[in-house]
């Protein structure tokens, strides 16, 4: 370890002393717990060794890496360092008693003494003071922001947040335990699995390990619970509460098996990971002869292309852009049109709807002997890949959105049509990147770029949302893997999707007729709030060292979700809807439904009362199946990771 042999250089006067940061730099990509140990070990030898008392100023200098340590390493185990402190403490009175038959000059090493107790006990209070804030730190993870993701990323950055106790010095867990068992008397079925994620969260921490006296206490707080007269009483009729308690302390005992079945894990959150055969065979027979005339579909003229990521599978959007004569433009934005192969009503569509998003894994939970390796799609891949995918080349049915906007982002004129396309060229966002700065021997598709690019910016400049918005969605997980930035090329297709989505929006909703709408408040309170959270937990924590766990505050943010009204302040929208990826969000299935019954004809007083039935329904299912989703990623990377 170089930091060890940098310091005894510097104890046995053979070197200088090293700054903190060129320590920080040292210790950078070691074990904390292993530096530490190497520092008491340095300072235990150089105290059993000392003759003369010269040394002490380096043994106390040496004593002020322990503060630096404990500030800048996440992982570093606090009690052990508190318990090696105070055992020091110990040995320096037994040595000092020795020395004062040894040297003369017992002042000057009291004074000396002193200096390490005094920076003993400032070590120790660092320590003590940080136990109890990271305690009411995670305190307010738990109990305020209520969100896994949030609570897992700051475990993994500092996994002694599982091990922190209260001001009585009680377990974090034990109080988890105690709250979990407070959820199942309730019977709030949210909170049951909130709780029983959080104890799994706990207990797969590399720092978690319950001692004996732990989990004695652990257990005699569950046989308390269920000695109570109303929860026997409860016994006969809330069978699964039971079985819920035996598994708890089946997990205590550590007597549980790990999970290893997939199926389970896909059951418990209801996440169907496989296709049945029906869907399959269906998805088969989606290609559909387009060499007749259709009278109900428009052929798209204007050159089209796709901007995606390179291992994208499921091409769902093409957008093209052109110049017109009076100096306007003609945004053309295309989706794959799900509903141009299967009805509404049919079975692979609805259970594409149940199925609510597709998930992309993680990269590094990614899984390679199976056929889901990276996505679990809401259609088999015959269909979602390959027969209703946007491929190169290749005409496709769509809906398309078409726009002439003028030089200030005005929509001049708007279309919602059927129609039939072919993707020019397929390109990914590092190649247009390319292009757009320096050109391409392809003129048609470079004006292509340069008039979406133009289209873009002017499109950013008319709808303005929330800066805190878009930090939270830039630190939270995207499980569907559509979410794009607002940098280069992808705000091409940023600004064209949103465009469509709040046009769309804004047609339904002038018409009167129901839509299923993405829905997000946010007030001036909540901005402040978190801000000044923001703020105070950079201060409390040391600025740049904890700022990559600022996005743990966020977890109070207010969450969108689907209803059937609504604004979108994020967005600064008065009206949104998902419209733009049918091929992987059942939204978007939703509202071209929506589209067929209200845009494609006159409908009837009877069809506006069975879709409004329809939407109220799904949207409730849609805001259900996304929390499973969130729970079942937890779990599935837990399970699978590498």
């Amino acid at each position: 370890m170089n930091v060890e042999r940098v310091l005894e250089k510097y104890l046995q006067n053979k070197g200088p002393k090293i700054k903190y940061k060129e320590f920080c730099t040292l210790i950078k990509e070691e074990n904390a717990n292993a530096v530490a140990n190497a520092l008491f070990n340095l300072i235990n030898r150089e105290i059993d060794d000392m003759h003369d008392g010269k040394t002490l100023d380096r043994v106390v200098e040496t004593m002020t890496y322990f503060e630096v340590l404990v500030t800048n390493k996440n992982e570093v185990n606090r009690n052990i360092i508190n318990r090696k402190l105070v055992s020091l403490s110990r040995k320096l009175d037994i040595v000092e008693t020795e020395w004062k038959n040894r040297f003369t000059n017992m002042n000057a090493i009291r004074s000396e003494l002193n200096k390490v107790r005094r920076k003993i006990k400032e070590v120790m209070g660092v320590v003590a003071q940080k136990d109890v804030k990271q305690y009411d730190f995670m305190e307010y993870l738990i109990t305020e922001a209520k969100d896994i993701r949030y609570i897992e990323y700051a475990v993994h950055k500092m996994p002694t947040l599982a091990t922190v106790k209260d001001k009585e010095n009680v377990p974090l867990f034990r109080n988890i335990v105690k709250r979990y068992l407070l959820c199942l008397e309730e019977n709030n079925e949210e909170e049951i699995l909130y709780y029983d994620n959080l104890i799994s969260l706990m207990m797969s921490s590399k720092n978690f390990k319950l001692s004996e006296n732990e989990k004695r206490d652990c257990l005699n707080l569950i046989y308390d619970f269920l000695n109570k007269k109303m929860v026997k009483k409860k016994r006969r009729k809330n069978d699964r509460m039971f079985q819920t308690i035996d598994s708890l302390v089946e997990r205590i005992k550590g007597e549980r098996k790990s999970k290893s079945n997939l199926d389970l894990l896909s059951e418990k959150y209801h996440v169907k990971v496989y296709f049945n055969d029906d869907d399959i065979e269906t998805a088969k027979l989606a290609k559909v002869d387009m060499s007749g005339e259709m009278t109900d579909r428009e052929v798209i003229d204007v050159y089209s292309i796709s901007i995606d990521k390179g291992n994208a599978k499921q091409l769902d959007d093409l957008v093209g852009c052109r110049r017109l004569p009076n100096g306007n433009f003609e945004l053309v934005v295309s989706i794959a049109s799900v509903l141009s192969y299967f009805p509404y009503e049919s079975d692979i569509v609805q259970n594409a709807i149940k199925r609510n998003q597709s998930i992309y894994l993680p990269t590094p939970f990614q899984r390679k002997d199976d056929d889901f390796s990276r996505t679990i799609s809401i259609f088999p891949f015959e269909f979602a890949a390959e027969n209703g995918s946007l491929n190169e080349n290749k005409k496709r049915f769509a809906r398309s959105y078409i726009f002439e906007i003028d030089p200030e982002g005005n929509v001049v004129s708007e279309r919602f049509p059927k129609t039939i396309v072919t993707n020019n060229k397929r390109i990914t966002f590092s190649e247009a990147d390319h292009i757009l700065e320096h050109g391409s021997s392809d003129k048609q598709l470079e004006e292509t770029l340069q008039n979406l690019q133009q289209v873009a910016t002017i499109i950013g400049k008319k709808y303005v949302g929330s800066e805190m918005y878009s930090k939270v969605k830039e630190y939270s997980d995207d499980p569907s893997g559509l979410r794009v930035n607002t940098i280069g090329s992808e705000n091409i297709i940023y600004q064209t999707t949103l465009l469509t989505g709040v046009r769309v929006g804004e047609w339904f909703a002038r018409n009167g007729y129901p839509c299923i709408y993405k829905v997000f408040y946010e007030d001036e309170d909540t901005k402040a709030k978190l801000q000044s959270m923001v703020d105070n937990l950079t201060s409390t924590y040391g600025g740049d060292q904890y700022k990559n766990l600022y996005q743990l505050i966020l977890g109070v943010y207010p969450k969108s979700w689907y209803d059937v009204e609504g604004r979108h302040d994020g967005l600064g929208a008065d009206h949104f809807v998902h419209c733009t990826s049918e091929l992987r969000r059942a939204a978007d299935i939703i509202v071209e439904h929506c589209l067929e019954v209200c845009y494609d004809k006159d409908p009837t007083p009877e069809e506006i009362e069975a879709l409004k039935e329809e939407i109220a329904s799904k949207v409730v299912e849609i805001n259900a199946q996304q929390k499973n989703i969130e729970w079942f990623l937890r779990d599935y990377k837990k399970l699978f990771r590498r």
